[in-house]
């Protein structure tokens, strides 16, 4: 029994490392399923814990040792993260807000696959040895570093989004006093996509049927709907490169020559509005140029500037300080941010966000 409740944790881990590819209710049903059987492999396996200060501590053992309890810390934050961030099971708790839970949670994954390696080794050691048990530990040192390096990335640039934008972006309204305009940044708008394009969030883009869809024009959408009022995209006269490769080292040179790009399209009137949502894209861990460039063509001062950034695991960065450099005016002290994955199951947390903000 034990031997196949150990086959089946396996088994269960490396299915949910692929998450990101996973129904959001399905990923959350095996991941109570996995720590239901985790508790029943130490209650099979209590003997350890009966004996954990007996006898002589090796290095070998020690090592067992940590790895297992710091294994059982990052099962832990797994947990916790994985609470916060549900969008089924769990959707009722609310707590730390103000915590990147996702990269939390990814960086829990990654750890607990690394001393899951480690434990798995140090078992190995009692039945391989020699050349074998060598190339045992260059194998799980290839496939940690493969988990290290392999899922941020596939979490980031492989996750496929498909959406049907007005079934999405409707939700519940929130009371919002005076005139509301949305502004919003997103690639696409200011780049020419071949045809057929892929849409995947590391690309900052989510495709309706052919149409394409920036993260940031999503959420100012879901915004829109939400708060009312007006909506302006902003529009640089210089596309961008199609490649989004090629877009964040356009992004990088804006940045390093404090250039913004020249914008097109009748500036909108913010004199006009009480409350202005800025939606825009984390670009090199701060704001990009195009949203600077936008800002300054104004008096800000008394203005209620409400930054809402998307991201793919840089939370706000540095681009609230940007906001705060560039326009003066004064910001709320909780800002929404979304990773790009999320968007799309976003528009209830955007309600929230607003009720939470008291703008009736």
């Amino acid at each position: 029994m034990k031997k196949s409740l150990d086959i089946v944790l396996l088994l269960l881990f490396f299915l949910e490392l692929g998450g990101m590819f996973l129904p959001g209710l399905v990923h959350e049903l095996l991941g109570c399923i996995f720590l239901l059987l985790v508790v029943l492999h130490n209650a099979t396996n209590r003997s350890f814990y009966q004996h954990f200060h007996e006898g002589r501590n090796s290095p070998h053992r020690l090592v067992n040792k940590a790895s297992i309890c710091l294994f059982a810390v990052g099962l832990t934050m797994l947990a916790v993260s994985g609470m916060a961030l549900s969008r089924n099971l769990f959707s009722w708790i609310q707590f730390g807000e103000a915590w990147n839970w996702r990269s939390v949670h990814l960086l829990s994954a990654v750890s607990a696959l690394v001393l899951l390696f480690v434990h798995l080794l140090c078992h190995a050691r009692r039945y391989i040895r020699g050349r074998k048990f060598f190339i045992a530990s260059g194998a799980a040192f290839v496939l940690a570093t493969v988990g290290i390096f392999g899922l941020p990335y596939l979490d980031r640039w492989f996750h496929q989004v498909k959406v049907e934008k007005e079934t999405i972006i409707q939700g519940e309204k929130a009371q919002v006093s005076g005139r509301v305009l949305t502004v919003y940044f997103s690639r696409v708008g200011n780049t020419d996509f071949p045809p057929g394009v892929d849409a995947v969030s590391g690309a900052s883009i989510m495709k309706d049927k052919e149409t394409l869809i920036g993260n940031a024009e999503m959420i100012a959408a879901m915004i829109h709907d939400a708060a009312g009022g007006d909506i302006y995209a902003i529009r640089t006269k210089e596309k961008y490169p199609a490649d989004y490769g090629a877009t964040t080292r356009v992004g990088r040179k804006e940045l390093d020559e404090n250039l913004a790009p020249a914008l097109v399209g009748p500036l909108p009137e913010l004199a006009d509005y009480d409350v202005v949502f800025v939606v825009y894209p984390l670009w090199w861990h701060t704001l990009p140029m195009a949203v600077q460039g936008f800002l300054e063509h104004y008096d800000l001062h008394g203005k209620s500037i409400i930054p809402v950034v998307t991201h793919g695991g840089g939370g706000i960065g540095e681009s609230i300080e940007k906001i705060k450099e560039t326009t003066g005016a004064q910001l709320p002290a909780e800002i929404l941010d979304i990773y790009s994955s999320d968007i799309p199951s976003a528009r209830q947390d955007i309600a929230a966000y607003l009720k939470r903000m008291k703008l009736d």
